[in-house]
């Protein structure tokens, strides 16, 4: 059976700076009409990032929608006209104040397919330099090094609950370590 559902009509509801929404009415394989709501988001990058000291970087940060601190890899939206991997690398820095030598391609994953088209490509970097951290006008986080077995640790003891940073780690576990 073919799986693939046809756009019939599309009509943009909302229009914002990080997101917007669309109701789109679709046929289905079975041949029934439905409608969906989509979040259409642009496409973003996550950094698994090994210290010199062999300790992987955390950040605290307050999110909203969930009304609590969490803990995060470092992540970002891509610019216009710029790649996930140079995304990746700039969020690095300005979240931690570290340069990446050596990036590595992980994987990409999906957040959330039943509503929203955003895409997170992870990575993993090493090699490490230290600059300067330049946080965006109104970000606030506070950096942690943790090793790999207190990550793990936090995940069985489910602190750490972000997604991308849950996908992420796993990727890396996987393929890196």
């Amino acid at each position: 059976m073919d799986l693939k559902e046809k756009k019939l009509a599309s009509k943009n509801i909302y229009k914002g700076h990080i997101v917007n929404l669309f109701v789109d009415d679709v046929l289905c394989p079975n041949g029934h009409e439905s409608t969906r709501e989509v979040i259409r988001h642009c496409k973003a990058a996550c950094v698994v990032a090994k210290l010199p000291n062999g300790k992987y970087i955390l950040e605290k940060q307050f999110r909203y929608p969930y009304d609590e601190v969490i803990f995060e890899i470092p992540a970002g939206k891509t610019d216009e006209g710029e790649t996930t991997l140079t995304t990746a690398k700039r969020e690095l820095e300005e979240e931690t104040g570290y340069r990446p030598n050596k990036v590595e391609f992980l994987g990409t994953y999906y957040p959330s397919p039943a509503y929203t088209d955003e895409i997170i490509d992870m990575y993993y970097a090493e090699d490490l330099v230290k600059t300067e951290q330049h946080l965006d006008e109104n970000e606030a986080l506070n950096l942690m090094e943790v090793t790999l077995d207190e990550l793990k640790e936090m995940i069985k003891d489910n602190k750490i609950k972000d997604g991308k940073t849950l996908a992420a780690l796993f990727e890396y576990i996987l393929k890196i370590k």
